[in-house]
């Protein structure tokens, strides 16, 4: 069957005869595409795009120019086929217009270009990324900085409990012998304290370290494994879906 009936056929709707004339002009499109390829090559790699990325576009150029084409003007299909060839190769490269000419990627340099020593790529100079250890580091700080900062609106026993169970992880009987006291009044002390840490001008501050909420540690019995997974799965679940992850 020709092109031009298949055009007609593909125009009228029929999804098979537009596959059929994408099958039946694989090496013209081959052709066409590789000899533009041919004399924009240097354009199409500083553009990030390779053949298998040229190849996905031989069917665009079929449905573009099976939108286009216009049987009655008496052009050979396969002559028109080049125009649409040129038109979705060079929007594939961004060549098309000044603005896509400017474009930055188009305009960037590749990362395995070597530099002048001869030696090292334009790769090796960029600064390799932050050490997760040192961000970790950074953002402790940063916390037990506001921390201390909330801890300075409790009463001096107050806060030294909380430093004590908390930052030190003891005891409440070693905390008590460490500030003289026993291990019921550590308890009182460290909990008169929490409901302070909890007053709004304090979660305010702590807001921005805020990761998980106090959804993390219910639901954590057998049901709630055996229904809804473990509490670590529902807990990742959520700070997916808050974008935390």
């Amino acid at each position: 069957m020709s092109n031009e009936e298949l055009v007609r056929r593909a125009k009228a709707g029929d999804q098979d005869a537009l596959a059929l004339l994408w099958e039946q002009n694989q090496g013209l499109l081959h052709t066409l595409f590789h000899n533009l390829v041919i004399k924009t090559r240097d354009r199409m790699t500083s553009a990030g795009v390779t053949w298998e990325d040229v190849e996905q576009c031989f069917f665009l150029a079929i449905a573009f120019a099976v939108e286009h084409y216009d049987p009655e003007r008496g052009v050979l299909f396969a002559s028109f086929l080049k125009y649409s060839v040129k038109t979705v190769y060079f929007d594939l490269i961004g060549f098309r217009s000044k603005r896509a000419i400017n474009e930055p990627l188009t305009q960037s340099s590749s990362l395995d270009e070597v530099m002048p020593d001869g030696e090292s790529t334009r790769g090796d100079l960029i600064p390799a990324p932050p050490d997760e250890d040192i961000d970790k580091a950074i953002y402790t700080e940063q916390l037990r900085n506001e921390l201390e900062r909330c801890l300075s609106t409790l009463e001096p026993q107050q806060a030294n409990a909380i430093r004590c169970r908390y930052f030190k992880q003891l005891t409440l009987a070693e905390t008590g012998k460490k500030l003289g006291c026993n291990a019921e009044y550590v308890r009182t002390l460290e909990n008169k304290g929490m409901r302070k840490l909890r007053a709004p001008q304090n979660i305010r501050k702590l807001r921005p370290y805020q990761v998980l909420t106090e959804s993390a540690y219910h639901g954590t019995g057998l049901t709630a494994w055996k229904y809804a997974g473990s509490v670590q799965e529902r807990t990742v679940l959520k700070l997916e879906c808050k974008g935390l992850l």
